[in-house]
């Protein structure tokens, strides 16, 4: 029986299998480059795109000595969370100070107050007693003009009587002399009257039975009462300018983010409007990408786009587009190049163009990164306006 060799040649592939392979390699390579030709063609893409943040600078509005600051680069910070504290003890003392001003100013204003109105009764009261003598005054006076008149009369039928005999003489002299006293009687009547009258109108400026009242007019208290009114106001305006003074020492963080730059240590001066940090809201990126003039005319708003992060490479993100720049990025460069020469080289420039995020793990990326970007453009219309 005759033994099979191990070693034996394996069978090469014949004429037909190499044609099919070749045929199939050919397909593959042809697929693809449609795929990639379509793909070119509904589709622009970037690959100098950049990750952008509102990036806020955070700064003193006084000058001093930085007393606390503890935050580090990298730190969330909260709206109005305290960045930093500047030296205040001096100001807090001056606080105080106002304080005390101000219990001073209320304390003259409650006791003007209290002196106008014991000011109001007094003069209330000293009217009222004039006017009640003035009254009795008049009251007196025409009492003393009624017997007047009757003693006049009296007196002029005595005197007619007289001369017929028909009363005697000294009827007639008691009857005169009653017609004397009653004159004299209502003439002091008419002088009480004039100082009644007086007195009253004395009374209306503070002054009662000839001497000037115990506190003064209340038309002056109303005057030095506004007086402590306004000393009061201008008392409680500088107090709140020391407490605006006291709470601009504190730097507050104007919005919730994270910290991107520290610029000083604590227990440095720091100047007015000197930076202190620089933070940006992770929540509010975007991407920015520069894009070739001459594929802007294919690009709409809300057009969808895929974003590829080169420091993630296995996440995947999503956007669209929110704003089309309308002027070259070249037109904001520190050296513009005028070509004085005349001598002119055509360079195809780049228009801005912001995207906003959609999906994906956007927590993971901070401004500044670089992105690609593929912007679907194969349902694009055509543009109004």
């Amino acid at each position: 029986m005759t033994s099979l060799t191990s070693n034996a040649a394996p069978r090469r592939p014949g004429k037909g299998t190499k044609l099919a392979l070749l045929a199939v390699a050919l397909l593959a390579c042809a697929l693809w480059a449609g795929v990639a030709i379509y793909h070119r063609m509904s589709h622009v893409s970037a690959q100098d795109a950049r990750v952008m943040a509102n990036q806020v600078t955070v700064s003193s509005r006084l000058a001093g000595w930085v007393t606390d600051f503890t935050v580090i680069e990298g730190d969330h910070l909260d709206k109005g969370a305290i960045v930093a504290k500047l030296y205040s003890q001096p100001d807090e003392q001056e606080l105080e100070t106002r304080q005390a001003g101000v219990a001073v100013m209320q304390a003259r204003v409650d006791y003007q107050q209290q002196r106008l109105e014991v000011a109001e009764r007094q003069l209330e009261g000293g009217k009222s007693l004039t006017h009640q003598e003035l009254s009795a005054s008049q009251a007196a006076m025409q009492a003393a003009q009624a017997r007047l008149v009757q003693a006049r009369k009296d007196f002029q039928r005595s005197d007619a009587l007289l001369a017929k005999h028909s009363v005697s003489q000294q009827q007639r002299d008691e009857d005169y002399y009653a017609y004397q006293a009653a004159q004299a009687e209502y003439h002091h009547a008419q002088q009480e009257v004039a100082v009644s009258q007086a007195l009253a109108d004395n009374a209306e400026v503070g002054f009662i039975n000839g001497s000037q009242m115990p506190l003064p007019n209340p038309s002056v208290q109303h005057s030095q009462l506004r007086v402590a009114r306004q000393a009061l106001s201008e008392a409680r305006a500088r107090l709140e300018q020391t407490k605006q003074h006291i709470a601009d020492l504190q730097v507050p963080s104007p919005v919730s983010g994270v910290v991107n730059k520290t610029f000083i240590d604590q227990g440095e001066y720091v100047s007015p409007g000197q930076p202190i940090l620089m933070m940006h809201d992770p929540a509010k990126l975007w991407v920015e990408a520069n894009i070739k003039e001459t594929d802007i005319s294919e690009l709409r708003v809300d057009q969808p786009v895929a974003i590829a992060v080169d420091a993630f490479p296995d996440q995947t993100f999503s956007g669209h587009i929110t704003t089309i720049g309308r002027a070259a990025t070249s037109q904001f460069a520190l050296l513009p190049d005028p070509n004085p020469s005349g001598n002119f080289t055509k360079i195809t420039q780049r228009l801005p163009v912001r995207i906003a995020f959609d999906e994906g793990p956007i927590d993971l990326i901070g401004p500044g990164m670089m992105v690609n970007v593929e912007i679907d453009v194969s349902g694009a219309g055509p543009r109004h306006g």
